[in-house]
């Protein structure tokens, strides 16, 4: 899944998406030869698609936690309790989550 960047958004698709990919091509391949879809999460880094810890569909936030304390974190202690964010891209909503963002973007 391409990152959450500038000018990227035609690129990606909602974690919903990725993870139905990764379900459809389970089972055709060997296991070692199976491709994963993995989702480069800010602050986390690359985690597969199934590994989320909480999801809501129709804002298309999805919240992951992460393993390991970078560096920059060492004097972190609750780096690895945090729940990091991860958006869908907006045109990918429903219409009621669409229009949430509409009313909601500058506060989130």
């Amino acid at each position: 899944m391409c990152d959450m960047i500038p000018n990227a958004e035609h690129w990606r698709v909602p974690v919903w998406h990725a993870q139905q990919l990764q379900h459809d091509i389970m089972g055709y391949l060997p296991g070692y030869a199976t491709p994963r879809i993995v989702c480069d999460v800010p602050f986390v880094g690359k985690r597969w698609v199934h590994m989320l810890t909480e999801y809501d569909r129709d804002l298309g936030i999805s919240y992951w936690t992460k393993n390991y304390r970078t560096s920059i974190e060492s004097a972190d202690l609750e780096a690895l309790n945090k729940r990091y964010a991860y958006y869908d891209p907006i045109d990918t909503l429903p219409d009621a989550g669409q229009q949430w963002w509409a009313t909601h973007g500058g506060e989130a």
